[in-house]
């Protein structure tokens, strides 16, 4: 057999693509897809139009939309409640760290380098709504070129950048940099001014025979210095800042996972699964640069000849859902030729290309009528989620198709039940002609009067009631039938109160699992089929094109994985682990399991990898992450020693009884020292207690006698000074005594003097009276003589009072000095 050509691969490709699902042509299956994305929107159009009559009711049910939004949460659940969505195990003795490593390192490249959670979500999302989610996965190696600018870089930043190889400056502007040349100024005017201050005190410092003070010394020193300073700051250049674009190409390549839009999936109609070797492929719109930076050559000239898929039915009713333009093309009027697009449509089919009879798998590339690539590969990059498997069929159903007509049939009987409602509030009338002035029958008023000629010539024309109650049982019965089309009822939803009210918990839980099993078997579908080839091609593409070491963190600790090591990913099985879709019961199973390994550990059944996997799957399930928080492997734990034989155990017990009798004797020995010692150290510390006693006694009474002592030393002081100022007071006393008994006899004299003169007088009167010979002045006389004698002997009394009085003054101070001096002596 000879070689094909090109032109017949050319030809191949075409009839394959004329042919295949989702080509050029669409057909049935395209129409039901585009049928389910406006159901899913809810838009009034095609089959769930409305009459084209002012007033009908235009509702839409949403029953596609409410199924699928319920469904998905839980799937989403289901995958991706943990950091692990598979796990790699091992198929053979020895793998179990290859198996771990790849599972951590798959998928950190799933949630963290692929936004996986994204992705994955919008396959499921197909998958419910267009029956069938595309992942592609494959290994990107082209060339990326991104512009970075970079504003204010300093030198320092200029030399680290020039540190990476994957950039390339394409743009420099430098200018000084106005911050420094501000502090700069300021330092100056600072220095200055700190130089004139110095120079001022340099010249008012005075200087004797010639020689500088030290403070003149100082200043001499701090001007040499400034100026020093103010010289160095003006020969310094200002700083330069620099403006840098730089053109960064990253060679490395990745791996790659996107979400496929099925109107671009193509698939042979003869195909039945991704791995068979019929034709599957995909076609997107790719600008012309980035073609060239895939490395596809000879691209300017290439004309697009698939023009007519702008239009395609499905991509138009996604995107006219806020897109009033969807069907517009600007492709003609972009006036950047390397941003012009053109459809690339990538084929992986098993073609006899090289002649020797036998297919093999090639990568075949066209754009508009040339071949970019044809290479030879090792399968299609694809993994498909079917939610319900037909047999011996790619396509299956969507949920979307099992509740379609449950939606067209509510929608229908709504818009009966609210059309009979608007005709019962604005019902129609009749009028005779020419009886009924028809302005005021028009003219809707409260208490408006419609003028007629004759009685009955205006009425309703629909006097009966429509059977709202019927409707509404109809509409029950729908939404049970929809519940049977879909498998999703209200109790995996969580409403109908009423029903849930009616069942006790072990019966609810019953039904619900019930409830629960088609989503199980849609997740199981998921999981056996499209999800587990998309990890398994993440591996393969990993093992082959990864060629350098990366360094990942994984619950916290940072792991050195190369997937190099793993050489063959045949070795390893993927295991999607699902279990129920309830995490509580979940929870309370694995519970049970874990009492039940308690009692398997103690009679060695079960080991402790058993209970921590069984401890991380209940962290899971009570909704964490990941359980490596809570509980740690026993792998990482230091490996125990290994066991001696039994004849150095022998030995070894042997030398350990020896040595135990030997630490028994020691320890006696010790203890019986340690009695003694402390039995020493008792009598120590009694001798040391008694001389401290003794000490504390004696410095007692040496502080008790200095403290009598200096009491004394202070009475004797004080006594001294108390004599010293009775002394004083006494004489003082004595003197101001005298003085007062100088005064009083002086005045006593005067007065006595003054008496005698004053008798004398009246005697003399008296005489000259008796003279006269009157006897009465003798009597006047004589009581004169006796008041006057009277006033002597008082005067002589008060006398004699005042001088004891005086008297006992004087010898008060005596008593109070022999009564301190007693008191003295009776403390003495």
């Amino acid at each position: 057999m000879t070689r094909m050509t090109e032109d017949k691969l050319k030809a191949l490709t075409s009839s394959e693509l004329n042919q295949c699902f989702g080509g050029i042509s669409g057909g049935r299956l395209s129409e039901e897809r585009r049928r389910a994305m406006y159901y899913y929107q809810g838009v009034a159009k095609d089959d769930l139009a409305p009459p084209d009559i002012d007033g009908r009711s235009t509702f839409v049910d949403t029953t596609v939309r409410n199924q699928i939004e319920w469904m998905v949460p839980q799937l989403m659940k289901t995958f991706c409640s943990s950091d692990n969505v598979v796990e790699f195990t091992p198929s053979k003795e020895g793998d179990d760290e290859k198996a771990q490593q790849a599972t951590e390192y798959i998928n950190y490249l799933f949630f963290k380098k692929n936004d996986g959670y994204i992705q994955l979500q919008t396959a499921i999302r197909d998958a419910l709504l267009q029956k069938a989610g595309i992942l592609k996965v494959w290994w990107d190696d082209r060339e990326e070129e991104t512009r970075e600018e970079y504003k204010g870089m300093s030198d320092i930043d200029l030399a680290q950048m020039a540190d990476d190889d994957e950039i390339v400056p394409i743009e420099q502007k430098s200018y000084v940099d106005e911050y420094d040349v501000q502090e700069r100024n300021k330092a100056l005017e600072k220095l200055t001014a700190q130089l004139q201050q110095a120079q001022a005190i340099l010249q008012a410092e005075p200087q004797a025979m010639g020689q500088p003070s030290p403070q003149s010394q100082q200043a001499m020193q701090g001007v040499q210095a400034l100026t020093q300073q103010i010289e160095q700051l003006q020969a310094t250049p200002p700083k330069m800042l620099y403006d840098v674009t730089y053109k960064r190409t990253k060679k490395a390549g990745k791996l790659c996972i996107e979400a496929v839009p099925p109107e671009e999936f193509l698939i042979s109609r003869k195909s039945k699964k991704i791995s068979d070797g019929f034709m599957k492929g995909h076609r997107v719109r790719r600008t012309i640069s980035d073609l060239k930076a895939m490395g596809y050559k000879n691209v300017d000239d290439i004309s697009s000849d698939d023009q007519e898929n702008v239009f395609n039915g499905e991509a138009v009713e996604r995107d006219s859902w806020d897109d009033e333009n969807a069907y517009y093309d600007s492709t003609d009027a972009n006036l950047d030729e390397s941003m012009r697009l053109v459809w690339l449509t990538e084929l992986y089919m098993q073609v006899d290309y090289d002649g020797d009879g036998i297919a093999e798998w090639r990568k075949i590339v066209r754009a508009g009528n040339q071949i970019l690539e044809n290479v030879e590969c090792d399968g299609a990059p694809f993994a498909a989620l079917i939610p319900i498997v037909l047999p011996h069929r790619f396509f299956g159903l969507s949920v979307a198709d099992l509740g379609i007509e449950p939606q067209r049939l509510q929608t229908q009987l709504v818009r009966s039940i609210l059309d009979n409602q608007f005709l019962q509030v604005n019902g129609r009338y009749f009028a005779v002609d020419g009886q009924v002035n028809l302005d005021d029958l028009l003219t809707s008023r409260p208490g408006g009067v419609v003028r007629v000629k004759s009685k009955g010539a205006v009425g309703r024309l629909d006097q009966s009631m429509g059977d709202t109650a019927g409707a509404m049982q109809m509409l029950e019965w729908m939404q049970d039938f929809s519940e049977n089309s879909t498998g999703w009822t209200r109790r995996s939803q969580g409403t109908g109160a009423s029903a849930l009210q009616q069942q006790t918990a072990t019966g609810m839980n019953l039904i619900s699992n019930r409830d629960d099993m088609r989503l199980d078997l849609i997740a199981r579908n998921f999981a056996e089929g499209g999800i587990t080839d998309l990890f398994r091609l993440m591996l393969k593409l990993v093992c082959q094109y990864q060629n350098r070491e990366e360094m990942i963190n994984v619950s916290g600790s940072f792991l050195q994985i190369n997937p190099r090591e793993w050489k063959n990913q045949f070795i390893l099985t993927v295991n999607v682990g699902l279990g129920t879709n309830n995490k509580e019961q979940q929870a309370q199973h694995l519970m049970g399991l874990m009492q039940i390994q308690r009692e398997a550990l103690q009679i060695g059944v079960a080991t402790p990898d058993n209970v921590y996997n069984a401890a991380k799957l209940y962290a899971e399930a009570l909704g964490q992450k990941t359980g490596d928080k809570f509980f740690t492997d026993p792998k990482k734990n230091p490996p125990p020693e290994p066991q001696p034989p039994p004849e150095l155990l022998k030995i070894q017990s042997a030398e350990k009884i020896e040595q135990m009798k030997l630490q028994a004797d020691a320890q006696k020995y010790q203890a019986g020292e340690m009695a003694n010692d402390k039995k020493v150290q008792l009598e120590y510390q009694k001798d040391m207690q008694v001389i401290q006693l003794q000490a504390e006694k004696e410095a007692h009474q040496a502080q008790m006698d200095m403290q009598e002592r200096q009491h004394q030393a202070e009475l004797t002081a004080a006594l001294e000074s108390r004599k010293l100022e009775f002394e004083q007071w006494k004489t003082e006393y004595e003197t101001n005594a005298k003085i007062a008994i100088a005064e009083l006899q002086s005045r006593t004299s005067l007065k006595q003097s003054s008496l005698t003169a004053n008798a004398n007088k009246e005697a003399e009167t008296l005489t000259e009276i008796n003279e006269d010979g009157d006897e009465a002045p003798t009597s006047a006389l004589s009581g004169l003589v006796e008041a006057i004698n009277t006033n002597m002997m008082q005067l002589v009394n008060t006398q004699n009072e005042r001088h004891a009085e005086l008297v006992s003054v004087m010898t008060r101070p005596k008593q109070i000095i022999r009564d301190a001096q007693g008191k003295a002596q009776g403390v003495m």
